[in-house]
Order: structure tokens, then sequence, then C-alpha cells
């Protein structure tokens, strides 16, 4: 049991105690002389009587009673003092104190005391008739908010909150909750991020300024929910310090689901790079009522000049289009519209605008509003006209162009064709279109293209792709025709298309054929001149030096040995003659090799190759077969001058040191090989204008019915093979 006495004289306090401990010496007494001691002993809240002078330096003992009272309803309190009045007595006991004692009488107190400290039950009773009472006397503060979630906050004297009540749906929500304990969090478990909103308003209440504040409050550890706090603080009568706060929470969490969810689309259309403008209806003449700053940017206006005013602001008069008139019909039919059409921004620079408009609806589906959704594509009209243009002359090339030209697909299809082509194969565009590509080939090309279009799509190589070669064409009358055709590649929309120009060549083989037959001839007259003069020169110029020489010896016999001057000079002569003779062999030999005629090709091949020999000092390998090669007219020279022109040419560019020479027969084929170990020459080299050894061996051999292939890489040698039939008129293959 615990007395409180409440005196500012310490005198008067120590008789007050003197006396009660004559009776109830184990009582616990509490003695208060201020007001701080009062607010903190008195919120301790676990007293039995309280015993209280009327006079008081910072207050009055009626004053104070009701401050108790508003407390602690069923505490009683006894006035003892000598500072009193009849007055102050009835006051005192119509206001509820337990009783009146004059201190001059104190030896009364202890009967008073008696009669305040009631039986425990009748004290149970009256704890909850004071919990009753204290809830009831809530219920004008909680009337003012929702009741959903209500509660009650006592504050101690060091200022922290403890909750000393909640309604039964907070309660729910909360969980299993201790009262009259101070909190270690606010109602609910406060988010991280919010805790600042909660302290900053407690701070606020703590000041009597009623507050309402939103944050977030975490529910079963996980789920997040957001909050309403209407606080209302209740001051003390005494000394106005905020005793108690009376607050509801309102659960706002769909609520700001549905704001963050407006925020996003607000945030979303005033971040577009597209500008959106809403208006009104014809009642207001479309009038702006808002654009994002997108379409301020578009247009040039700021949003006070935009207010009220219909988008033909932005036409400058230019009102006869397409596109004007489409938006136009659809306002009129209340439907969504698209248009492309020109209009002009604040300063007067025209744009090309790309609209789309819809109609709003509310609930009941009534229009009540339009958006307009716009970007300026000044620049993609530019370019698509430019583009335009552009395959405008590209059509007229691709028709007008003197070669055929051919598109297909992946396999093999013809896509599309340019009317040359048309000419070219004696087929109609419609008849082409859709079909294979191998309709245009003879065989054996046409059988064999599908298998190289595949071949070469799974990874093989092409050998054809961006390049030109001679190929053949066939007709729609069946006529086959040569054609020069160049192939590329390219892709669109990640399809694969190839793109083919042909050219007749049938006039250029014509030429070229005539030329060659005129080059033969021309080869054969020279062979033929060069037999003849080598021949005059064998039989004149040989003859005469012949008898020349025997004239000479005869001279020399005749002479007198004493001559010995004219013996020299005889001598002297005999060897000019000799060089003479010399040189007209080697112009002979050179003009046409008497041992071709007389021996054959393969003793004329190891005869050059010996001289050769001795000229360069260039080992030479020969291997040929054992018996003698029997060829046709001007094919045995043929083969002697390509070897021959072989040799000049490694003589001179390929520092060789060694030659191997191959010739090999079979049937009606000769097979020649000339291998070095020189430094070898590339493509360029081989090919180089104003070169016409190569060139010559290649005609050559192509006038008889040969070929010559040459091999050759830089640091590698070179090797040329000579392939021919050995008669003209057999029909066998020459091997591989």
């Amino acid at each position: 049991m615990r007395f409180l006495i409440i005196d500012d004289d310490a005198a008067q306090r120590s008789l007050t105690i003197k006396t009660l401990r004559s009776q109830f010496a184990d009582v616990g007494i509490v003695e208060v002389s201020g007001r701080e001691a009062f607010d903190e002993k008195i919120a301790q809240a676990d007293f039995d009587l309280v015993i209280t002078e009327y006079r008081l330096g910072w207050t009055d003992g009626l004053t104070l009673f009701k401050a108790i009272k508003s407390r602690y309803a069923c505490l009683p309190v006894i006035m003892l003092t000598d500072s009193g009045s009849e007055d102050i007595a009835v006051a005192a006991i119509k206001s509820g104190m337990a009783d009146y004692v004059v201190k001059r009488k104190r030896h009364f107190l202890l009967d008073a005391v008696e009669r305040a400290l009631v039986d425990s039950k009748k004290r149970e009773y009256c704890e909850d008739d004071n919990k009753f009472q204290l809830y009831e006397r809530r219920d004008p503060f909680i009337s003012r908010f929702t009741r959903d979630f209500a509660y009650f906050i006592r504050i101690s004297p060091d200022g922290k909150p403890i909750l000393e009540w909640v309604t039964e749906p907070l309660k729910r929500l909360i969980g299993d909750v201790t009262f009259h304990d101070e909190l270690k969090d606010w109602v609910l478990p406060i988010h991280p991020e919010d805790r600042s909103i909660v302290d900053n308003r407690f701070k606020r209440l703590l000041t009597g300024v009623e507050d309402t504040s939103e944050y977030r409050v975490i529910i079963n550890d996980s789920e997040i929910r957001y909050f309403s706090d209407h606080s209302l603080p209740v001051r003390d009568l005494i000394d106005g310090k905020v005793i108690q706060l009376y607050g509801v929470l309102q659960d706002i969490t769909a609520r700001r689901k549905v704001e963050e969810k407006l925020y996003l689309m607000q945030h979303a259309i005033d971040s577009s790079s597209n500008g959106i403008v809403i208006t009104g209806l014809a009642d207001t003449d479309y009038a702006i009522i808002y654009a994002n700053e997108a379409f301020l940017r578009i247009t040039g206006y700021s949003m006070q000049e935009l207010l009220g005013h219909n988008c033909r602001i932005m036409q400058n008069n230019d009102r006869d289009q397409s596109g004007v008139t489409e938006l136009r019909a659809a306002l009129q039919s209340n439907r969504d519209a698209h248009a492309i059409f020109r209009n002009y921004r604040k300063d007067g620079s025209l744009f090309w605008n790309e609209i789309y408009i819809s109609p709003i609806q509310d609930q009941q589906g009534r229009i009540t509003h339009y958006v307009g959704v716009l970007n300026d594509v000044t620049h993609r009209v530019e370019m698509e006209y430019a583009l335009s243009k552009s395959e405008a002359r590209m059509r007229s090339i691709f028709n007008d162009v003197s070669d055929g030209i051919i598109i297909i697909d992946e396999n093999g299809i013809i896509e599309k064709l340019n009317p040359p082509v048309e000419r070219l194969f004696g087929y109609s565009a419609e008849e082409l279109i859709g079909h294979n590509i191998n309709k245009l080939m003879p065989e054996p090309d046409r059988s064999r293209h599908d298998a190289y279009l595949t071949n070469y799509l799974k990874g093989g190589k092409a050998k054809i792709l961006n390049t030109r070669r001679e190929v053949s064409g066939l007709r729609k009358d069946e006529s086959i025709f040569p054609m020069e055709l160049g192939v590329s590649e390219f892709y669109v929309d990640q399809r694969h298309f190839f793109i083919g120009t042909v050219h007749d060549i049938t006039e250029r083989k014509k030429a070229e054929e005539a030329l060659r037959d005129l080059s033969s001839h021309l080869e054969r007259v020279r062979e033929d001149e060069r037999t003849r003069i080598a021949r005059e020169i064998h039989d004149e110029l040989g003859s005469l030096l012949t008898a020349l020489k025997m004239d000479l010896s005869w001279l020399n016999k005749q002479l007198p040995t004493d001559l010995s001057l004219g013996h020299e000079k005889i001598t002297v002569m005999n060897g000019h003659l000799d060089d003479a003779i010399g040189s007209v062999r080697k112009i002979i030999a050179d003009l046409r090799p008497s041992i071709l005629d007389h021996l054959g090709l393969l003793a004329a091949i190891d005869w050059k190759l010996d001289e050769f020999r001795e000229q360069n000092g260039i080992q030479c390998v020969l291997t040929v077969p054992e018996n003698n090669v029997v060829m046709d007219e001007n094919r045995d020279i043929a083969v002697f001058r390509i070897m021959q022109e072989a040799l000049t040419n490694i003589a001179l560019h390929a520092k060789a040191t060694k030659v191997t020479v191959d010739v090999e027969t079979d049937t009606n084929c000769l097979m020649m090989k000339i291998t070095d170990n020189g430094c070898g020459m590339t493509k360029a080299q081989m090919h180089k204008s104003g070169k016409y050894g190569i060139l010559g061996m290649y005609e050559r051999a192509r006038h008889v019915g040969g070929e010559v292939t040459i091999v050759s890489h830089p640091g590698k040698g070179s090797s040329l093979v000579l392939k021919m039939h050995l008669r003209s008129f057999e029909n066998d293959g020459c091997h591989d």
C-alpha cells in the first residue's frame, strides 16, 4: 500500500507522516513538494491514497484534485489544510474528495483514511468502472475519426509514448501487444525509410499541434501498407503539457497504389518523346486543355499560349490537306484517326506531323475528351521522298539498262527481272517470275545448279560470286547462246537474295573466233615464212659460204710456203668464215629448227634444253617417252615454240637454278610440264598488260586445240602444263 503526501511545508509533511505511522506503520509514503515531483510521481499510477494541502505555491488543492481525477477516477483524495474555509470544504466534498480535515485536528485524519480505504472487492469494481468511464470519456475524441483503427497513448513525464488502448480492428492488425509499456516503435511497425516521418510528427504532437501524416508500415514482417495517421494531443489542465494522444489510422494502401499508378501514367506522358495533347469536345471547339513537354518542344509554343486554342493554331492557313480532312471526319464520327500533314511551329517553320487521335470515354461510355499523339516525322518524310526519287531512278536504270538483270531468292526462284532479260531469252516476265532460274540454263548446268546453290548456302565456296564468267544460256526456242554472267548476293529483311547481270556475248564470241582464226592463219603464215627463209638461207647463203670455204682451202694450198703472211690471212679468213657459218646455222635453227623436221619433237626438245643449259648454266632434267611422238602438221612446232617461250621467260625472270621438263603421251594426247624452282610470280604479274609472252603461249595452244595452265606463287617457283591432241581428226579425250 502506498500513500502520496502533497504539501509545500516540510514540517507539516513530517507531522502528517508521524500521525499516519501511528496506525499504518508498513505503508509506503511518498512526499511531493513541487509540480515536477508531482508529475513524475502521479504518472506511476500505483497509489492507494492521496493527502494534499489546499494552498500550494504552484496550484491549489481543488485544481490539483481535478487533474488527479481526470487520470484516476477511483483514487481517493483527502484534503488536509489550515488554509481552507467552510466554502472550500463544501466544494471539496462536492467535487468528489474522500474527506476534508483541518491540520489543527490532525488526529481525525486516521479515521478519514480508514473510511477512504475501501475493501478490495469494492476497489476492483471501481477500477473496472474506471476503465469504462475512461473509454467513455475518449468517445468525444474518437467520434471525430473513423473508428476502425483508433488508439490512445499516454505520455510519460519524460516524454515517452505508452500505448494504453486500441480498438479491436487495430488490435487484430497489430497482433499480440503489451499495453502500459513504453513503445519500442509507433503503434505499427514503421518502414525504416519512413521512421523520420514518425519521429518528426511525434515532436509536433508534443508541442500540442494536431497532426495528420502518411507513412508505410510492415505487416507480418513482409507486407508493406500505407496508413494515414491523424492524432489529437490532450494537454494537462494545470501546466498545459501534452499528456495524452488520441488518434485513428486509416489504411490508404489502395489509394496510394492508385495515386502511384496515376503518377506513373502522368510521368510517362510528361516524359514521352512523342507530343501528347488533350482537348475538349466540339462545344469548346476542341480547345486544348493539356500538352506535354514534347508537344511544347515540337511546336515551340508555351502551355499558356496553347490553352483554350484549337490545334488548328499550327496549320497557318495551310488547311487544304487530305490529312486535315481525315481528322475532321474522324471528329465528326467520334472515331480514331491517323494522318500525316504539314504543320507550322510558332516561329513559322514547317514540320511534318504524324498524329493519332482517339476519343476518351468516361465510365458510362460517354466521350468527354480527345487525346492526340503526335510526332515530328519531317526527317522521315524527307527521306521517303528522297527514297522515292531514288527508287524511280533505280527503276529507270533497272528497266532501261542494256544488260539483263535477274534477282532470285535462296531457293533459286526468280523474284524480279528487267525487260532486257525478256528480249534476251524470249520469255515474258510472267513466264519466268516464280520459276527456277535453271529454266534458263542448258544441260549439264541445269541439273547441277540447285545442288550448287544448296552447297553454297550450307557454307560451301562460291566460284561465281563477285566475278564475271562466260556461261551458256538457253532461250525459249531451245537455242543456246554464250553470255557473260556476274553474280552478287544481298539480304533484305533477313532473306537471302542473289542478283545476276547477263550480257549476250554472241557477237563478241564471233569476233574473237574470227580473230583467233586470223591469228592462227598469221601464225601458220609466219611459220611457213620462217621455214622458207630458213630453207633459202640454208640453200643459198649456206652454199655460198661452203663454196667460199672450199675456195680459201684451195688458195691456201696454191700459195708458196714462204708467203707466211698470206697463209696467216687465209687462216683468219677461215675463222671468220666458220663464225659466219655458225651464225647462219643459229639463225636457221631459230627460224625453223631442222632437227624438228628430221628427228622429231622429242629430239628437238632435248636439243633445245641442252642449248638452254649451256647458255644459262641452269641444271635441266628431261623426262620423255621411249617412243618418238608423231603429231599432225603444225602441232609439233606449237609445242616446241611454247617450250622455247617458257625457257626464255625462266632465263629472263625466274632466277631459277633447276628446270624440269616432263613429256607424257597417252593415245591421242600429249602433256608437257615445265617446272622451275625460281622466284615465282603473282597473278597480277602474270596478267600484266604489255606482256605478250604468256598470252602468246595461251593463244598458240588454243590455235591447235590445246590448253596451257600456269600455276605460280611468289618464292615457290612456277609450273606450266600444256595439254593437246596429237591429231586433230581423232576424238579421243586427253586425261587430266
